[in-house]
């Protein structure tokens, strides 16, 4: 073969692997390490002390980039406790930022359910982010921190 033909040959094949990365990103970049899946318990941080409560138990799964799962949350109304368990939805995973929405109806009384949207990043087995809470027009947001629970 002479010499010519061999560096169009090269150039040819750099510039298809180029083109190939440029056109489909997700075979330039590296496969996130990062997996949510498993237990959690996660909290709201407090705005006085600027630590997290007690936290409530969190089940996640990742299948393709989403993110589902579920919240368990116990409530005291009037002396009764009660225990629910709210779906996460709408939840994704983008490299080390997850984030997720969680509804419910309200503790008493009617009206529209309050909408939980958590936005945070994962970094080993912490997550840390902000989350807005909706509930009848008004927002709210709040710190929050999940901790994985080693079995």
């Amino acid at each position: 073969m002479k010499p010519q033909k061999n560096i169009w040959l090269g150039s040819a094949a750099w510039t298809f692997a180029a083109l190939l990365c440029l056109c489909n990103p997700g075979l330039a970049a590296e496969k996130s390490t990062v997996d949510p899946t498993g237990n959690w318990r996660i909290a709201t941080v407090s705005t006085e002390t600027k630590k997290p409560g007690p936290g409530a138990p969190m089940k996640l799964k990742l299948e393709g980039g989403k993110v589902s799962g579920s919240l368990t949350h116990k409530s005291n109304i009037n002396g009764t406790v009660r225990t629910t368990e709210r779906l996460v939805k709408d939840g994704k995973l983008q490299g080390d930022i997850i984030s997720f929405t969680v509804s419910f109806p309200p503790a008493s009384g009617g009206g529209p359910d309050v909408t939980q949207s958590y936005r945070g990043k994962i970094t080993g087995d912490t997550m840390k982010g902000t989350m807005e809470l909706g509930w009848n027009g008004t927002t709210r947001t709040r710190e929050w921190e999940a901790k994985r629970v080693k079995e």
